[in-house]
């Protein structure tokens, strides 16, 4: 008896816990809400150059390696599998919808050392940095917009939709480990050999 009292203070503490992780992540998917959910593979995807297992880790702004975005089938970590066709990517994560990248949505691929609640070796994240379309009012695409941004860049971005030049597309990035080193090097050089020779941003870590 004398124990049920502090048993009820650790419940009550566990249950204030999960409720405001509940609440804080239905807040991110509302201010996140003008991302738009991901094409699923086409049929004419095209012929398939690799398939192979990964852990598929976050996904992110550009440049804001630890701010999580909640995008439909790219909010949980998870198992899966990374396959490249010849008109795109396919991130298929084990109990979500499979996501595809088109290679003009695709701005470069690389590697990375860090992401949100994970950090390894050098190299071995494969980022995959993306253009996804913004969908939904002038406010929920300006909210996506500003997801991660310091607040010099959220001024820019607020003072050119105050311009006209209201935001329709925000450039991403996927971080995946691939399990195989092997074909981690392989992922690399078949994408990077498919995009466009030239539009494609030089980042850290960029495989040349």
């Amino acid at each position: 008896m004398n124990n049920l009292g502090p048993a009820l203070i650790v419940l009550a503490v566990l249950v204030v816990v999960y409720l405001g992780m509940v609440l804080g992540w239905r807040a991110r998917r509302k201010r996140q809400s003008g991302f738009a959910a991901a094409a699923v593979t086409p049929v004419d995807a095209g012929q398939l150059l690799l398939e192979t297992p990964m852990l598929y880790v976050a996904t992110t702004p550009a440049d804001k390696p630890l701010e999580r975005l909640a995008l439909p089938g790219l909010a949980f970590r998870g198992r899966g599998t990374f396959i490249v066709w010849e008109k795109g990517v396919t991130l298929s994560i084990d109990g979500e919808r499979d996501i595809f990248v088109p290679f003009d949505n695709i701005r470069s691929i690389g590697t990375s050392t860090f992401t949100i609640d994970r950090v390894v070796e050098s190299g071995g994240l494969v980022r995959l940095d993306w253009t996804t379309p913004l969908v939904g009012d002038e406010k929920a695409r300006t909210v996506a917009a500003t997801a991660g941004a310091t607040r010099t860049e959220k001024k820019a971005i607020l003072a050119a939709a105050a311009a006209g030049d209201r935001p329709s597309s925000a450039n991403i990035e996927s971080y995946v480990r691939i399990l195989d080193q092997t074909a981690s090097a392989r992922v690399l050089s078949t994408v990077q050999a498919l995009l466009k020779p030239t539009g494609n941003p030089q980042q850290k870590g960029q495989v040349a």
